[in-house]
């Protein structure tokens, strides 16, 4: 079949449940129909819930409880099996659906007792040896696969039920690199392992390019993917959109569509700010920088498979699919002011200063690669100079990231402050504009919120202000440079005039 291609991803909220799942079988009907001309592809997570639910019965297996796995195991299949009677109506692709789901349900069952047999007895206390470790690993990216393969099955079934020709792809189309010793997890949790792309592009156009042809559309999971020498492995928890725009980008797609649970992108968490707004279109660069400072829209990896092809990433939502949603791709030449303003929580200020007021450029390249080897990230660099430096870290890697820095820096003098939070002013002209971020400060300092500190760069600038502030913070910058909000009640200023304006016209 030729044509361009679309890949359409489907969240766990949105395969939640038998009618999620009927739902998004319509919507898969309809891009087929009328798609723009564009073939689908989707790729599905687990049902919600369903990951955690296979990360205990790892750790029941990796502790030798029997009685406990099996009663999460029973629970799953249920839950399964329920859904799968409210997302098919006809008899005949019902039954066909409750056998195929047998057979991953046994193939998990005996991973449970390989897992159980290999342990030989270790407590979760002695997880710390090697073997533990191995194991854990092991039981955590096996099990916790199984949930797309349960939800292709689902969902694919729901879509022949709607009269769509469809089949799931039972094999992990993402192709990683093997997880390093170093990076074993934590005893019963899960890792993401490195996709590589060149090789994932050849087994998509082996698993799913047939089916394409054939005008079958292809049910893919998403999350998972296998070595090159066959172990399975994950992309680490919700790496679903990862997942989507890497196999967008092998099959060389016209637009990824993120289903989720919101109608796009807002200009502000919902839950704090009342009156925000649906933001039609973002940059990759403004995406990407609101993902890190804490909206949940995106995972912060989504767009690195596709940015650099321009193609875009659309999110929509599964309950309300007449909205368009928000379009994330390449920039315009228009610039924008600010779109968006989120905020990150649980943040530390570092302060590096040089008591003899000398410093030299490689201070900062020094000063980082410390903060590396304690685990910590910079979160934002605030200002740099040749004897001062300040930088943002977690707040709970900020006592070690002070501690090696007092110890390696010699005359250099260390503090730090703790619980604060990031405002982040979003926007591709925001610091185009000079009274941008003079509205910014002036927002705040109206409403007597100190500023601790700041950094700017060409697309927003970072208030860092007490984590305490934070919310109060938000709500008054989206409503002095985002959204104004319109008094329900008019002053009775307003009112007299407005009495004497009707008394002149009588």
């Amino acid at each position: 079949m030729e044509g361009s291609r679309q890949v359409l991803k489907f969240g766990g909220t949105s395969v939640g449940s038998g009618e999620g799942i009927r739902r998004v079988a319509s919507i898969i009907r309809h891009h087929l129909r009328d798609g723009e001309g564009m073939f689908p592809v989707i790729v599905v997570s687990a049902m919600s819930g369903v990951t955690d639910q296979l990360l205990r019965i790892a750790r029941f297996a990796c502790t030798g409880d029997h009685e406990s796995w099996q009663q999460e195991l029973e629970a799953l299949k249920r839950k399964h099996v329920e859904a799968a009677d409210k997302a098919v109506y006809r008899s005949e692709v019902r039954r066909t659906l409750q056998h195929d789901l047998q057979v991953p349900f046994s193939m998990l069952e005996q991973d449970i007792s390989a897992v159980e047999s290999g342990l030989s007895g270790p407590t979760e206390e002695q997880a710390d040896d090697g073997h533990a470790s191995a194991l854990a690993l092991y039981a955590a990216s096996t099990m916790s696969a199984w949930g797309e393969r349960f939800s292709v099955l689902l969902v694919a079934a729901a879509a022949r039920d709607l009269g769509v020709q469809t089949a799931p792809v039972r094999e992990e189309v993402i192709v990683t690199a093997d997880l390093q010793a170093d990076r074993l997890p934590a005893f019963g949790t899960v890792i993401g392992a490195d996709p590589l792309p060149q090789e994932t592009r050849v087994n998509a156009g082996r698993l799913i390019h047939p089916l394409i042809e054939r005008g079958i559309v292809p049910v893919v999971p998403g999350f998972i993917g296998r070595t090159t020498d066959g172990c399975v492995t994950t992309l680490g928890r919700n790496g679903s959109d990862y997942s989507a725009t890497l196999i967008g980008a092998a099959l060389d797609c016209a637009e990824v569509t993120v289903y989720t649970d919101v109608d796009g992108v807002l200009s502000a968490d919902p839950l704090i700010v009342a009156n925000t707004r649906l933001i039609p279109r973002l940059t990759y660069a403004e995406a990407a920088r609101l993902s890190w400072f804490g909206a949940k829209v995106l995972h912060p990896r989504t767009l690195i498979p596709v940015a650099h092809r321009n193609i875009p990433v659309r999110v929509r939502n599964t309950f309300r699919p007449h909205m368009r949603g928000t379009v994330v791709g390449p920039a315009l030449t228009t610039r924008s002011a600010a779109a968006a303003i989120t905020v990150r929580g649980q943040l530390a200020l570092i302060t590096v200063e040089n008591s003899d007021l000398f410093g030299a450029p490689e201070n900062a390249g020094q000063v980082f690669e410390l903060a590396a080897r304690a685990g910590a990230a910079p979160v934002a660099i605030c200002s740099s100079s040749g004897h001062h430096l300040t930088f943002v870290v977690e707040e709970q890697a900020a006592d070690s990231v002070a501690a090696l820095l007092q110890h390696d820096m010699g005359s250099w003098r260390v503090s730090y402050r703790r619980g604060l939070a990031a405002c982040a002013c979003i926007g591709s002209g925001f610091t185009a504009d000079p009274m941008s971020p003079a509205r910014a400060i002036t927002a705040l300092a109206r409403e007597r919120i100190p500023v601790i500190t700041q950094g700017a760069s060409e697309i927003g600038i970072i208030l860092m202000v007490e984590e305490s502030e934070s919310e109060r913070a938000l709500r008054c910058l989206h409503r002095d440079l985002i959204a104004p909000v319109i008094p329900l009640v008019r002053h009775e200023v307003y009112e007299r005039a407005r009495e004497a304006r009707q008394g002149a016209t009588l």
